[in-house]
């Protein structure tokens, strides 16, 4: 059995202060945690605090986060989310090979749908600005888990209230949904999870990515997007 993560004060305050400034946590601690309930017992944000966490945990009943950001067990972000999830007797669940200007490898992408087929609610799924991955994550589960419709599931990646910005290079989140719809029209029986595990090609779907940009320097300078 997993003995639970307890840091060390120093460590703790520590880690506090690099996810506060250096991991940009002022700007979502302090204005905007891009928290929202996306179904019953479904939740998605940016990288909580500690604080935050608790929260919403006490708030909702929380039972499992699920971390879109790289699984970097010895980043500060990650052990002070660890400690909370285990202090709080959380499942915390990491998803390898997800980025906000790039695409998964397909068994990447498989092995996801597969946690999300099985994910225990209520839930928080979340990345760093709680904006791309986030969204991806989100438009996955609501269509492929739950069955709503993928045009409906696919206003999870908006600039408002979310802050995706589908026209920069984060864009090629947006295009992926294009390139099964754009399949889907020459087989209108394909499902999207038939089109992920048989069709999906993702060399092919990012060299046809067109982005605009003039914006990338937003989500690569400004906004820091991972």
């Amino acid at each position: 059995m997993k003995h639970p993560l307890v840091l060390l004060p120093d460590e703790r305050r520590r880690y506090r202060r690099h996810q506060f400034w250096t991991d940009h946590g002022i700007f979502r601690e302090l204005f905007y945690a891009n928290f929202h309930e996306i179904a019953p017992g479904v939740f998605r944000s940016a990288q909580p605090s500690p604080v935050q966490l608790r929260h919403w945990q006490q708030q909702h009943g929380l039972c499992t986060v699920l971390n879109l950001r790289a699984p970097a067990p010895h980043e500060p972000h990650y052990r002070l989310e660890q400690e909370t999830c285990d202090a709080l007797g959380m499942t915390h669940l990491t998803l390898h090979g997800f980025g906000s200007r790039d695409l998964p490898e397909r068994d990447k992408l498989l092995a996801a749908i597969e946690v999300l087929d099985q994910l225990p609610k209520p839930f928080l799924l979340h990345c760093k600005s709680g904006a791309d991955r986030a969204g991806f994550i989100s438009v996955l589960y609501l269509h492929l888990v739950l069955g709503i419709p993928l045009s409906e599931a696919q206003r999870q990646l908006r600039l408002w209230p979310f802050g995706h910005i589908r026209h920069a290079n984060t864009g090629i989140l947006d295009w992926f949904f294009i390139s099964y719809h754009d399949a889907a029209v020459h087989q209108p029986s394909l499902t999207l999870r038939d089109w992920i595990k048989d069709g999906y090609e993702r060399e092919r779907v990012l060299k046809n990515f067109r982005p605009w940009y003039r914006l990338d320097w937003l989500t690569d300078r400004i906004l820091h997007r991972e």
